[in-house]
């Protein structure tokens, strides 16, 4: 077997030992599972579904404008098609290959590989950013997990996100771009980028999360009753989780990695073990999700495809 051979068989046996954990967890403390009151609330369900669904759109959105911003911008509708056809590299081994598919995208229609390289980038760290940020203002502001984590020690968090906003700040970014691209041997890149066109990306990110987190707590409260004020914590939870597994690069679409995250801050609010349950529910809700939005992408594809067939042979 080659080495890539065994690192990727590697990758999934880390997943496998995360789930085989937490599947343990359930299974020794099943009691407790037993008696807590799950139920199937089709209507929050369904609605939970829609609007988790909308939050990719935004991110779309988001990632519409980058390409905008450095000029290679394709039409909107073959930017939902790359976005979300490339959505499917995340559940292989390594990030590289949603990054490879938006990437060969892009060139197909004439884009340069170095800026769609650079618009991955912008994408990255800005999802990211915008997912710590929520994370930490849902810590700060959530009573409960305010005191578990910080206490009355709440200074130094001014400027973590004076930080956070700095970061973003095209000259940072650039900086950090070409001390990668030294280290690997490539050309450096300048950003014509402006500061506020970054800010503006960042808030539409912080949008979409917060979306997404509505999205995740009326799914949660579907099947499992948690308090309307547990939203705040519930999106920050989805939001720090999602993003530990993004930049988990040794996980597939960060398998094991999510649910580890979630099932620590869900059991904060829930005991452990319904904390794992809903974690795994929550992966295949997420996981059909995108599939289906892929689908439905694919689908309409083919759609319009049949109808320009039956234009041009009318016309001929």
């Amino acid at each position: 077997m080659e080495r890539s051979n065994y690192k990727a068989a590697l990758k999934w046996v880390i997943a496998l030992a995360i789930f085989v954990f937490l599947g343990k967890m359930v299974r020794d403390h099943w009691s407790q599972v037993k008696d807590t009151p799950f139920t199937l609330q089709p209507f929050p369900f369904i609605l939970s579904t829609l609007i988790f669904a909308f939050s990719y759109f935004i991110q779309v959105w988001a990632w519409y404008l980058i390409t905008l911003k450095l000029k290679i911008a394709v039409s909107f509708p073959e930017t939902i098609k790359s976005w979300f056809y490339s959505q499917l590299g995340k559940y292989l081994p390594g990030k590289i290959w949603l990054f490879l598919g938006r990437i060969y995208s892009y060139e197909l229609r004439g884009k340069p590989k170095k800026l769609v390289s650079v618009a991955l980038y912008f994408e990255m760290v800005t999802v990211v950013i915008a997912g710590g940020m929520i994370f930490l203002a849902a810590l700060v502001l959530v009573r409960e997990t305010r005191y578990v984590y910080f206490g009355k020690q709440l200074w130094w968090l001014g400027p973590l996100f004076i930080l956070a906003f700095g970061s973003v700040h095209p000259q940072v970014l650039q900086k950090i771009m070409n001390w990668v691209l030294t280290l690997i041997r490539r050309e450096p890149i300048s950003l014509s980028v402006a500061y506020l066109d970054v800010l503006w990306i960042l808030v539409i990110c912080i949008v979409a999360w917060l979306v997404g987190g509505l999205g995740f707590y009326l799914f949660v409260n579907s099947i499992y009753r948690v308090a309307f004020q547990s939203i705040l914590f519930l999106t920050g939870a989805l939001a720090i989780s999602s993003t530990l597994g993004l930049i988990a690069i040794f996980a597939p679409s960060g398998l094991g990695v999510r649910e580890g995250a979630l099932v620590y801050l869900l059991s904060l609010m829930m005991v452990t073990p319904v904390a794992v349950i809903i974690s795994i529910l929550t992966r295949l809700w997420m996981t059909f999700i995108e599939i289906g939005l892929v689908g439905m992408v694919y689908l309409l594809e083919q759609l319009q495809k049949q109808e320009k067939k039956k234009t041009y042979g009318e016309a001929s």
